[in-house]
């Protein structure tokens, strides 16, 4: 193995094991809303979900800033140049999510038992979770597009 294919592995790996974080704290998260869903009104089940919202967005945004501006992405686009319009859209989308995130987190911090539905809290992290994979996907295909 060359040089360069070395490289191009180490972008994978480090790719495949900072989107596996990811993915497992989604997992995390996900379980959280379900406790709450159950137990509206256990304090812990909040406390513990909002506890894992923010450590999640704190983990989210150090993935996006490893990935994207300055990261194996730029790496890749650097390869070939062709590839940063396609970039651009990955960080424009990752902001989005992010954005996304913060409002999320805003609303269970804020939740009001007499006015808002912990279901609606769910389904709204779910299409998150569902938005980060395709996030993610996008991820992998410039990587691989990017190396070929």
């Amino acid at each position: 193995m060359d040089r360069l294919d070395a490289r191009n592995q180490g972008l994978k790996m480090c790719l495949d094991h900072s989107q596996s974080g990811i993915e497992e704290s989604l997992l995390e998260v996900e379980a959280d809303f379900q406790t709450w869903l159950n137990h509206p009104h256990q304090r812990t089940a909040w406390s513990k979900l909002m506890e894992h919202l923010v450590s999640f967005r704190w983990t989210l945004d150090q993935h996006f800033t490893r990935v994207a501006g300055e990261g194996y992405l730029e790496n890749v686009a650097s390869l070939r140049p062709g590839l940063y319009s396609d970039l651009r859209e990955i960080e424009c989308h990752q902001c989005r999510l992010i954005d996304m995130l913060d409002a999320l987190i805003h609303d269970v911090q804020t939740y009001d038992p007499q006015r808002d539905e912990i279901a609606d809290m769910t389904e709204r992290f779910r299409d998150l979770h569902r938005e980060i994979l395709v996030e993610e996907n996008q991820e992998r295909l410039l990587i691989e597009r990017g190396l070929a």
